[in-house]
């Protein structure tokens, strides 16, 4: 499998990040299985909204990835495609923070809760700007759109860090 030319430079990160993403992402979902009354207990005593934040922003860096292996994507297309998915998906974002900020866990205050969205909220950003940039006029922002993947990668994997502390302290009564 090749890379299109214009990609070929960024092939072997898009398919490293994909999978380390892909891979984390399976740990988390054992994870989560494993207890699943505590990871996904809806509500103020729940970590079911931290489980959603870390699982979509690893979906979000697979389907980067995935959209940059894709072979003979003009950067144009790729850009255009990856700006109406990410917009798309930001919505649910931006849902999901106002639902925490509004009723935040008895694990965290309102300003904790919209910490804790801040870097997802970053990452989204920046694939909406590099994207953006890459929509318009073809402008090389594929290093902006790595840049993007590894903040949201961070992101997941400090909010699954999290999620398998509280599924911890569930688990011994504190």
């Amino acid at each position: 499998m090749t890379a299109p030319p214009t990609f070929q430079p960024w092939f072997q990160f898009y398919a490293v990040i994909g999978a380390a993403a892909a891979t984390l992402m399976g740990l988390l979902f054992v994870a989560a299985s494993l207890n699943a009354a505590a990871a996904l207990a809806k509500g103020p005593h729940g970590s079911r909204r931290i489980a959603e934040q870390a699982f979509q922003n690893y979906l979000a860096v697979l389907m980067v990835a995935l959209l940059a292996l894709l072979p003979d994507l003009t950067v144009v297309t790729f850009g255009r495609v990856t700006l109406l998915t990410t917009a798309a998906w930001s919505v649910w974002v931006l849902v999901r923070l106002w639902q925490a900020v509004a009723e935040p866990s008895q694990h965290e205050t309102r300003a904790a809760a919209f910490r804790q969205h801040l870097s997802t909220l970053i990452g989204f950003a920046m694939l909406i700007y590099a994207a953006s940039r890459m929509a318009a006029d073809g402008a090389d922002a594929r290093d902006s759109l790595a840049a993007a993947t590894i903040v949201l990668l961070f992101s997941a994997t400090e909010k699954a860090w999290g999620l398998l502390i509280r599924i911890a302290g569930a688990g011994s009564g504190g």
